[in-house]
């Protein structure tokens, strides 16, 4: 099932269109073989060999996915360098994402190109988005607000959704513990001007009981019950050429579902539901001396908590809390290539977030318009990349974002690299608006950061390192209007500040029929109003993963240690301790078109938090049956 580049190059926001990789044909053929693991859009906005990308850059494959059988996102996202996940319930609870110690709202999360996320808390659940439908998944780490915009201050996450060529197929069933019971299927169809992917997937548990109070927080309910979920998803994608010069590409997805919690049934719900959707057409069109692109996109990222609606002695009525963002986007770009050596790319982008909800924010909408060009240049060894970008959004001061970086290719296997970049994350319509505790004089938060990378990259052994740190100034936090008055009231304020220092590997090796992968970080992430270091992001952290190829049956086991970390519950800190975790499966081929994956995670049931009062997941296990044809 593997996609040649071309093909690909038109689904993941690529600068050439299928008539100009026509005429490059030759020059383009020798990485169509490699193309799915080498590739990168993310970085630059444009395609770039892995190894020539001057960031540190983390691709997963649908191959990849199929071998980690991952519950969801942010479990093949703990397999980063760099990366601390914290998870507050089951998979399909809400989980937060840090990059290089930097805040969960620090990260920009695309779906195809798109903007998605809530406008009302400023970030994305990635729990909403279902494994089942993805094709690919780039991490790029370290700021990208030149090329991106607001909130890609710790990185970006790309994730492309399924991608089949016409005639392919794929249909599988999964069961595992707390009763899951899992669905999923993607067709390809269409012809040779015409390539169109329909994908579904279906999902349900019983959970597990995700609150386990110890006292530290008074506002903590504990049901002593188990907390589920369900989940649904349809997607539908692909290109239409109607000429050598144009293409059309369509993407669509629709996501919903309900998740059980743990709440006071005197006074709400226990569960809430999300109905997530996006919408993009994307034109490509290749002159004879330069690339145009315009996308048009809608997406609405809904929640809303299903509070029973009950009546105090006053008679108040306490409706259902609901949180919906809409946002339309129009993306504009031209890429002018120079030789074989340099590329520059201009571009524009202009977007309307407008909120609906049941609650009276001062403000309901707001556009943002930003202007951006990015360069890339070869002297022989030598690598230069820059961008700048200038950004308004709403009614906060504009901010205008660059990124340098200069390599040094020693030879075809090592590189050396230094950048630096800058980044902002502007505040979100709860920080300026919501009822009674907004500011509406908030101006963004803004970081810079510089690294140092060496990669390294053999036919059978990689090796990446980086060392980075990141200085992030105007950080939003709560605080009283008058501090010498205990009866202030609190509103956000842009306060704080932090440093981070941190350092990262990566290494891959594959040894006789073995494939092993090690990650290693470091991060030293400290608030320099406190000196303390910033909650939920452990100091050390390490993955390893292992496969062991056969015939018909590969063996695979994941080890994972996160080490010590606090957190805060209501006004009191609490250490999390160190733990490791081991994951151990097997995937059995029973012909070329049917596999069995069996999985049992958490392996010697290991009691961990990664949030205080959230305990971990326990043992568990998980048998899918996939058919592929």
């Amino acid at each position: 099932m593997k996609k040649t580049l071309i093909a690909l190059s038109i689904s993941s926001l690529l600068y050439t269109s299928v008539s100009s990789a026509e005429q490059n044909n030759t020059a383009l053929i020798s990485k169509a073989a490699k193309a799915d693991e080498t590739i990168v859009v993310t970085a630059n906005r444009s395609i770039q060999d892995k190894f020539d990308t001057l960031a540190a850059v983390d691709v997963f494959t649908r191959e990849n996915i199929e071998q980690i059988q991952p519950l969801s996102i942010s479990d093949l996202l703990s397999r980063v360098a760099g990366i601390s996940i914290t998870t507050q319930g089951t998979s399909a609870h809400k989980a937060s994402v840090f990059i290089r110690g930097t805040n969960s709202d620090h990260i920009l999360v695309l779906v195809n190109g798109v903007r998605v996320g809530s406008a009302t808390l400023g970030v994305k659940s990635i729990a909403d988005i279902p494994v089942q439908l993805i094709e690919r998944v780039e991490v790029i780490r370290g700021p990208r607000a030149a090329l991106w915009g607001s909130d890609a201050v710790g990185g970006v996450i790309q994730i492309f959704t399924r991608d089949l060529s016409a005639g392919e197929g794929q249909a599988g069933i999964k069961l595992g513990s707390n009763n899951l019971h899992q669905g999923y299927g993607a067709l390809g169809f269409g012809n040779e001007n015409h390539s169109y992917t329909l994908s579904a997937s279906i999902e349900k548990s019983d959970g597990f009981d995700v609150i386990v109070p110890n006292g530290t927080n008074m506002f903590t309910v504990d049901q002593s019950d188990n907390d589920g979920y369900d989940r649904q998803s349809v997607g539908l994608s692909g290109t239409s050429q109607f000429t050598k010069a144009y293409a059309l590409e369509l993407n669509t997805q629709y996501d919903q579902g309900t998740t059980e919690i743990d709440a006071d049934t005197m006074w709400s719900g226990d569960e809430t539901s999300y109905e997530n959707y996006h919408f993009l057409l994307r034109n490509h069109l290749q002159l004879e001396q330069v690339y145009l692109q315009l996308g048009l996109s809608t997406s609405q990222d809904s929640s809303e908590d299903n509070y029973s609606d009950y009546n105090d002695d006053n008679g108040f009525i306490n409706p259902n809390s609901l949180f919906t963002t809409t946002r339309d986007q129009v993306t504009a770009l031209a890429q002018l290539p120079f030789a074989d050596s340099s590329e520059v790319t201009v571009g524009v982008e202009w977007y309307t977030e407008s909120i609906d909800s049941n609650n009276t924010y001062d403000e309901t909408s707001r556009d943002a318009s930003a202007f951006f060009v990015t360069g890339r240049h070869d002297i022989e060894q030598v690598k230069l990349e820059a961008s700048v970008r200038y950004d308004k959004v709403g009614d906060i001061t504009g901010e205008t974002t660059y990124q340098l970086a200069a390599g040094y290719q020693v030879s075809e296997q090592l590189l050396f690299s230094l950048s630096h970049g800058t980044a902002f994350k502007a505040p979100s319509f709860n920080d300026l608006y919501y009822p009674y505790s907004g500011n509406p004089d908030l101006v963004s938060e803004t970081a810079d950061s510089t690294e140092f990378l060496t990669r390294y990259q053999h036919d059978s052994f990689s090796a990446e390192f980086s060392i980075y740190q990141t200085n992030i100034d105007n950080l939003i936090e709560w605080a009283p209007l008058d501090s010498s008055d205990p009866f202030s009231p609190w509103l956000p304020d842009n306060i704080a500040k932090a440093e981070i220092l941190g350092a990262e590997a990566t290494f891959t090796a594959d040894i006789a029929d073995t494939s092993n992968r090690l990650t290693l970080s470091h991060v030293d992430a400290e608030d320099k109003n406190t000196g303390k270091q910033l909650a939920r992001r452990p100091n050390f952290s390490a993955n390893y993963n292992f496969i062991y190829n056969l015939e018909q049956l590969d063996f695979t086991f994941d080890v994972n240690y996160q080490g010590s970390s606090y957190d805060s519950a209501g006004a009191q800190e609490k250490t999390l301790k160190a733990y490791t975790l081991l994951n151990v499966g097997v995937n059995y081929r029973l012909s070329s078109q049917i596999s069995l994956f069996a999985k049992i995670t958490n392996f010697t049931d290991k009691k961990y938090q990664t949030a205080s009062e959230y305990p971990g997941a326990e043992r568990g296990y998980s048998i899918t049956l996939d058919y592929k044809f």
